[in-house]
């Protein structure tokens, strides 16, 4: 008597998904467009471990940023986390391989995990599209990481949307302007900051007021000078640079430098100024931004990253300057979904070939070996004993846009019936013209973005 099988139920963990092929097909077209927009703007790509060291990732993100990384031991009895982010790991690339070019622009698709409470539009794995350059500290690094971005947004039909545009180190000055001086404070202050969009004013004011070294006047006093300075980068930056000191000073004149880089790339209706802008990851330490939907303004940021200097410090590399952006692939996903601009793509083949008859199978076999090698997405029915209105449901639950038949009539003649599955229609094809007539129905995109 054999092992008694346990049965086990089909499930999946919470916050965790299956993509089953008719949503994963247009994901994967969404990614490619990505992939080809920060190629256009010159970054390579760059595949790093799902798993690192636990010691790699811890420390870099803040306390509630740790709490999130999924640890365990391995086999080894060593630490190791899953990633929670790509650019900790893009870090430690740098610091460990010394010969990279400098600047180091590169650009990866990867999932990370974070365990943290599933809600709607997050989850606990998730995939994110992220365009750095390392080893730079020029603005123009950030209008190029900013400006793949908005290339990318707009290769997928989004037109109507804004990045909004701050920079970590004049905030920190707008802070000691109010008396928040010590860094640890500032660090609370600017998680408290980041959530102005989704709490508002008053809860923020609240929120700050129970800080340490933050009392309420010191709050309200805060909020206001930042809202005070809402307005076009033209108006706003010339104040900070004539009201703050160095290093705010400075920081203005890049933020300046960032915005007139992208209004010299025609990009300035993408773009605004927003210092309510903070960004929650700790290693963030000059321009920061976040892009809305504006048409889907509840949804969040669909793109965001800004620059993080001293990140590679850990590392002992001393201090890299650096700057990137992140795509959020499933909350950008969902949003292409809500406003019908998912990316035209089907899984399964164009053509299924159906063989009537034993003697057709083998030219039926050597047709699918000559489509493939063409790029034509094909396949023959599994099984030549069916009736051909068999095969014909076959191709039509493979969603095939054509059936490609072949019956003695059409090894006589040197044919093959191609039906098209859409129109209803059937015509007689040369084999030899079989390829180019096929290829012609992908010129014309009437096989429904193949």
């Amino acid at each position: 008597m054999g092992p008694v099988a346990v049965k086990v139920q089909p499930r999946v963990l919470k916050g965790f998904r299956d993509f089953l092929p008719l949503e994963q097909a247009p994901r994967a077209a969404m990614l490619e467009t990505i992939a080809q927009a920060f190629e256009s703007c010159a970054f390579e790509p760059l595949s790093t471990p799902a798993v690192e060291y636990l010691d790699v990732l811890t420390g870099k993100y803040g306390d509630e940023g740790d709490k999130l990384l999924y640890q365990f031991k391995d086999h080894g009895d060593r630490d190791v986390a899953l990633r929670y982010d790509l650019t900790v790991p893009l870090a430690r690339v740098v610091a460990q391989h010394r010969d990279l070019p400098s600047p180091f622009k590169r650009y990866q698709i990867g999932t990370v995990w974070r365990a943290e409470k599933p809600a709607h539009g997050r989850f606990r794995e998730f995939v994110q599209c992220d365009a750095d350059i390392v080893g730079t500290g020029s603005p123009l690094a950030d209008a190029d990481c900013i400006s793949a971005g908005i290339l990318a947004l707009t290769a997928l039909g989004i037109d109507r949307f804004q990045v909004r545009i701050s920079q970590r180190a004049v905030l920190n000055a707008l802070l000691e302007r109010q008396g928040i001086a010590d860094p640890a404070v500032q660090v609370g202050v600017l998680r408290v900051l980041d959530k102005l969009d989704k709490i508002g004013a008053d809860k923020v004011v609240d929120l700050l007021a129970g800080l340490d070294g933050v009392d309420p006047g010191t709050a309200r006093g805060l909020l206001d000078a930042l809202l005070g300075l809402q307005g076009d980068a033209a108006s706003v930056i010339p104040r900070l640079k004539d009201e703050l000191d160095d290093p705010g000073n400075g920081a203005a004149s890049h933020l300046g430098q960032v915005m007139d880089a992208l209004e010299a790339m025609g990009l300035s209706r993408f773009v605004g100024l927003d210092l309510s802008i903070a960004r929650g990851l700790d290693y963030y330490t000059g321009t920061v931004f976040e892009t809305t939907l504006l048409d889907l303004p509840g949804v969040g940021s669909v793109m965001s990253g800004g620059r993080y200097d001293n990140l590679l410090e850990t590392f002992g590399k001393g201090s890299v300057p650096a700057v990137g952006i992140s795509i959020g692939v499933d909350r950008l996903f969902a949003s292409l979904v809500e406003l019908n601009q998912t990316p035209e793509a089907v899984s399964g083949p164009m053509a299924v070939l159906c063989p009537m008859g034993d003697f057709a199978v083998r030219e039926c076999l050597k047709l699918l070996g000559g489509l493939r090698r063409e790029g034509i997405p094909s396949e023959m029915v599994p099984d030549a004993s069916w009736r051909m209105k068999k095969q014909l449901q076959f191709a039509s639950r493979r969603r095939a846009r054509f059936a490609l038949i072949l019956g003695d009539t059409e090894l006589s003649s040197g044919t093959v019936m191609l039906k098209d599955m859409e129109a209803g229609t059937q015509s007689s094809v040369d084999v030899g013209g079989l390829t180019a007539t096929l290829r012609e129905a992908l010129e014309r995109g009437n096989d429904r973005g193949r």
